[in-house]
């Protein structure tokens, strides 16, 4: 999906965060050189490789790297504790985890586990001598794509595992409904290790979109973020609702909202449905791809699942 999408617009701007910008061409062949790398030190499609890094380009980068390799990766927040972090990496037999100088030290208590004897840390990946490119190869649609750990009802953390198939169906025809284009700006505020950041990440690679990276201070601000979210442009806005509920001003560029994640109340349907942008509610566990179900909402109609 993301290859396809670079061949057709290689110049268009994938990313922003900050000052920084890169083009899809730029954001294909650093990921083309960390998914090399990847497969020379032994990664092989079917394998899961463990990734935590802070928000950013890099994180993205990374993400992109591992699943060019055609492995899944096993996404973390910056600041999960590193022993649910080895408990995590050891049930879903990961091959080894992706992570950056910063975060490495802090597991120094599980450098006998398995997952350790592969540890990488991303700068080394970016920095290495040109080597030729190692492509992947016998990557399959029921390869898994993603593995994550929801905190389970008995406490334990449990892993959902999302094969390449279901993802990439999902992305197809959830946008089919969305109908996020090529000429959006699409907000990025989601944890990678939240399955809602796939609607916003490969929805927008999918159509050739422009992602702003928003800073992890911002993301949880409801009164700067609107105000980042207008100066920004953005015209694509995936939230649960009790974020858009807190919002205190318009919004005057978003043409596409899409909630989830929890109920939807009325009120917020009265607030921001319009003739110009479309609201919709979408729900789903984990396990059934992110939405199971997708509906548009309509002032003074009834909120359904």
């Amino acid at each position: 999906i993301f290859e396809a999408t670079v061949k057709q617009w290689p110049e268009k701007i994938a990313l922003n965060f900050g000052e920084r910008t890169v083009s899809y061409n730029e954001l294909n062949q650093v990921g083309d050189k960390v998914a090399s790398r990847l497969i020379e030190n032994g990664v092989k499609p079917g394998q899961i490789v463990g990734l935590w890094l802070p928000r950013g380009i890099e994180l993205l980068t990374m993400q992109l790297g591992i699943t060019k390799a055609g492995a899944a990766w096993l996404p973390f927040d910056a600041d999960t504790p590193v022993d649910r972090i080895a408990v995590c990496l050891t049930d879903a037999q990961a091959i080894g985890l992706l992570s950056c100088e910063a975060f490495i030290p802090r597991l120094q208590d599980f450098m006998q586990a398995d997952f350790m004897q592969k540890v990488w840390a991303a700068e080394n990946l970016l920095t290495s001598s040109e080597t030729l490119l190692q492509k992947r190869s016998g990557a399959l649609p029921e390869h898994p794509a993603y593995v994550i750990y929801t905190s389970g009802s008995t406490g334990k953390p449990k892993g959902i595992q999302i094969n390449q198939g279901a993802i990439c169906h999902f992305l197809r025809s959830e946008n089919s409904q969305l109908g996020i284009q090529q000429t959006d700006r699409v907000y990025q505020g989601f944890s990678v290790a939240f399955d809602m950041s796939f609607e916003e990440i490969w929805i927008s690679y999918l159509v050739g979109a422009t992602l702003w990276i928003a800073p992890k201070e911002l993301a949880t601000d409801p009164e700067a973020l609107p105000l980042a979210l207008v100066k920004q442009e953005i015209t694509v806005l995936h939230a649960v609702p009790t974020l858009l509920a807190l919002f205190n001003r318009e919004l005057p560029n978003l043409r596409i909202i899409n909630l989830g994640g929890e109920a939807c109340p009325e009120a917020l349907v009265t607030r921001w449905a319009n003739p110009k942008r479309k609201l919709f509610n979408t729900y789903g566990p984990t396990e059934a791809t992110v939405s199971a179900s997708l509906a548009e909402l309509h002032v003074n109609e009834p909120v359904t699942i």
